[in-house]
């Protein structure tokens, strides 16, 4: 595997995907407290070097900060909204065929393969009143192989999701 083809994804400097949706007419500052969503009690891991129960504590306390920066309180009181989170992480392979005329006198059709990790974090915030989905954002890449970057980037990402987030509700 070439070392040159892993990119940093969480430690932000490649990011693949990053979007964000937020419903017209919604207004934040309308919230009062807010809840995380039920999960089931058993989760799928299947890379458990990122995706582990201090990572998810790590994410869970970096939505609560933003979520308090807000001026929302975690409560099952009020009116509140609910925020549910997904973590998927797979390994990949990517094939390639190596054709590269232009930089040999030689037609080479030697096959690569490299070996990756893709990641996938995905937010949302449902109105509790209502059960609709009000904002979401999702970012997704290509991983370090240094699960300890991405346990550093969480609050970061958190961060710049929820900023997103900001903006396109104050744009509607």
């Amino acid at each position: 595997m070439k070392k040159w083809f892993v990119f940093l994804f969480l430690a932000g400097c490649q990011v693949s995907s990053f979007s964000t949706r937020v419903v017209s007419n919604i207004d934040l500052s309308s919230y009062d407290s807010f809840a995380f969503a039920d999960y089931p009690a058993y989760i799928n891991i299947t890379q458990p070097e990122y995706d582990n129960p201090e990572n998810r504590a790590l994410i869970e306390q970096s939505i609560k900060n933003e979520m308090e920066s807000w001026g929302l309180k975690q409560s099952q009181l009020g009116k509140k909204l609910w925020v549910a989170y997904t973590l998927s992480i797979k390994d990949m392979t990517d094939t390639r065929v190596d054709s590269a005329a232009i930089y040999k006198p030689w037609v080479d059709f030697k096959q690569d393969t490299f070996n990756y990790t893709q990641g996938a974090f995905s937010l949302v915030l449902i109105d509790s009143e209502t059960q609709k989905v009000i904002a979401q954002s999702q970012i997704e890449g290509i991983l370090d192989r240094d699960p300890k970057r991405f346990r550093s980037a969480i609050p970061r990402l958190v961060k710049r999701m929820f900023r997103k987030i900001e903006a396109e509700a104050s744009m509607k």
